[in-house]
């Protein structure tokens, strides 16, 4: 994935420039100026710096100035240096802890006073389900599967990458709904009038691939969650079977142990 490398961080010598009669120190001098560049927005999340040795000559700098500015981004998780590609300007961190529920994505990041959204990248149906989500859904033959594929995102930053599938039978012509804004999960309850029982969801660490790291806006290598979730009705019968990426660094995952039918080991 090829980072952007903004035209105007050459030019910034002319216009700004650093104080050398002051006394605040010049590395803390250019932390401050790239950090009031990714701070206002003029770096965007994903943009790569210049390296070490243009900032050196545009600033007319040592390397063991330019370096400790770097390093004191990093303390501050501002930038991300990625060995043998350069600093990266990191997207913004947020302490979010998500109860997850069956209400729905929209629902359970709202209640964290957070804003969300989502990009629809893929809605189709599967009219012969592979071997795999036959097993996963339990289901019958000729039964039919739609996908939905999501960015999912908070405050317009990229949380996690989200594919559904539904069992068709149970939601017929779904995908004439627009699917793109809302929350698929009161659809289901509010439309079809399904009423969701519970869920069991499986998580574990990884690595994330190529694609992940584009579409999550991560610098490789980037670690994830990884969670797969079955979601079942009343009568039993599996309504959806969906896998997740989450933003390994800032998705914290949050579950409640009850105390019932406490078995000693």
């Amino acid at each position: 994935m090829a980072a952007r490398l903004p035209e105007a961080m050459f030019s910034w010598r002319q216009t700004v420039g650093l104080d050398r009669q002051s006394l605040i120190p010049l590395y803390l001098q250019l932390k401050e100026l790239l950090a009031s560049q990714i701070l206002s927005g003029q770096l965007q999340p994903g943009d790569a710096l210049p390296s070490e040795r243009q900032l050196c000559e545009e600033f007319e700098l040592s390397r063991t100035t330019v370096r400790e500015a770097l390093r004191e981004l990093g303390d501050e998780g501002l930038i991300r240096t990625v060995p043998s590609r350069g600093a990266f300007v990191e997207a913004p961190h947020f302490d979010l802890t998500i109860r997850v529920s069956l209400a729905g994505f929209t629902k359970d990041v709202r209640r964290e006073e957070m804003v969300p959204s989502s990009r629809l990248l893929d809605a189709s149906l599967i009219m012969s389900p592979p071997s795999d989500l036959v097993e996963a859904m339990d289901l019958r033959p000729g039964d039919e599967v739609v996908r939905l594929e999501r960015l999912r995102l908070v405050n317009n930053v990229p949380l996690a990458l989200h594919v559904a599938h539904l069992n068709h039978r149970l939601c017929p012509e779904i995908l004439q709904h627009n699917l793109a804004e809302g929350s698929v999960f009161q659809l289901l309850r509010g439309e079809y009038g399904l009423n969701l029982a519970y869920a069991e969801e499986y998580v574990h660490a990884a690595l994330a691939d190529e694609w992940e790291l584009e579409l999550l806006n991560l610098a490789h290598p980037a670690a994830v969650l990884r969670a797969e979730r079955t979601t079942l009705l009343d009568t039993d019968e599996v309504i959806e079977f969906s896998r997740a990426v989450y933003c390994g660094e800032w998705y914290r995952l949050g579950m409640r142990l009850e105390g019932q039918d406490w078995v000693s080991l």
